[in-house]
């Protein structure tokens, strides 16, 4: 009878197949570690006067018994120190279970930590080997406290709460999102400039809800200025950062009433050049939409299709140039200008980039759908 034999070198490949089955089927916790462990959802970040850290998680206990399974319970714990590291021990000093930072989904800076500078809490964020560059980095403006202690119906858990938040604001041309990733690259490049989700407990409301408030402009790791809700738009257009959303114009038939038009897609092309002394920087926008909805009744004829387009390529472009003169006049490059002229000019040296550039926009709208009813009344 035949023999097959294994060679040294077929069996240093079985073993190794072997050894990696062994870890892939592995499971990282059993459910008696899932019960001695907490996982924390949400870390803030606020400081006291003196400029030393204060840390607050929140997190959830998972309970695997036969009896409850997929029960759980919300968790909140602070701590202090001279450093996050030192913060975070101090927490967990006083929980019952070891925290977990593997299912972290936001990362909070408060608006005082963020004007205070953030430098020293990002070496933590990174270096910490539970703690990932997924969650979305957000700043808050409120009183850290009401935020951790904030009983809402939509979700039981704040760090879930936002990620869903981004996730679905994503859809608003408005909406400014970042994650922990981009920032962290944002912040040693370029001009080091990042704009920032900014978050706060919505006033009037019926019931406790976040809502988003603008962006945290943030230079060297401090944030400087804040993105108005109503500028989000023109810096996602110039940042090629719009996949959906609206655009609101006058009605053609009566100025004193609106129409909306629904963002399908969304394109934007840089280009620059060097010359004089002066870059010249162009964003050709191209958008198209479909016809959403008209105030009072407006007749699609080509004429005021003509009118419409017209307007809204024109609110795009003042929208744009008005956000561009405004942060040009405050020497805050945030719009990746600086890194976009280096990689097209990598020899040449200027000293504050947006200082010597023009901006021209050039937007384009193109209405794909008016609708079933062609006349709106």
């Amino acid at each position: 009878m035949y023999k097959y034999k294994l060679t040294k070198q077929k069996k240093v490949i079985v073993v190794t197949f072997i050894l990696l089955n062994c870890f892939i089927l592995s499971s990282c916790f059993s459910y008696k570690d899932i019960n001695r462990i907490l996982f924390v959802t949400a870390l803030m970040i606020d400081v006291d006067e003196e400029g030393r850290p204060i840390l607050y998680a929140e997190a959830f206990r998972g309970v695997r018994v036969a009896a409850t399974e997929g029960l759980d319970q919300r968790v909140v714990f602070n701590g202090t120190g001279k450093t996050v590291f030192e913060a975070a021990r101090d927490m967990n000093a006083v929980a019952t279970f070891k925290l977990n930072y593997t299912q972290n989904k936001a990362i909070i800076f408060t608006e005082r930590a963020a004007e205070s500078g953030v430098e020293d809490f990002i070496d933590f964020l990174d270096r910490d080997q539970e703690l990932l560059v997924r969650p979305n980095i957000v700043v808050f403006r409120g009183d850290p406290e009401k935020l951790m202690k904030l009983e809402m119906i939509q979700e039981k858990y704040i760090g879930t709460l936002i990620r869903r938040m981004i996730e679905n604001i994503g859809t608003s041309s408005r909406a400014v999102t970042i994650s922990f990733n981009e920032f962290y690259n944002q912040r040693s490049r370029g001009d080091r400039t990042s704009v920032v989700t900014i978050l706060q407990i919505k006033k009037d409301s019926l019931e406790p809800k976040l809502q988003v408030s603008g962006g945290a402009v943030i230079k060297d790791d401090k944030m400087v200025s804040s993105l108005a809700t109503d500028e989000g738009q023109g810096f996602n257009f110039m940042m090629d950062n719009v996949d959906s959303g609206t655009l609101e114009i006058t009605n053609p038939s009566d100025i004193n009433k609106f129409i909306t038009l629904e963002i399908k897609s969304s394109d934007t092309k840089t280009k620059v050049n060097y010359y004089d002394n002066i870059l010249h920087l162009k964003k050709i926008i191209k958008v198209k939409v479909d016809f959403g909805e008209a105030q009072k009744k407006v007749m699609l004829t080509k004429e005021n299709i003509h009118k419409i387009q017209e307007k809204s390529e024109d609110n795009i472009e003042k929208s744009s140039n008005n956000l561009f003169q405004k942060y040009k006049g405050m020497s805050l490059d945030i719009f990746d200008i600086k890194e976009t002229f280096y990689a097209k000019y990598p020899k040449e040296k200027v000293k504050d980039i947006i200082n010597v550039t023009e901006l021209e926009v050039e937007a384009e709208v193109e209405i794909m759908n008016t609708g079933e009813i062609k006349n709106f009344e």
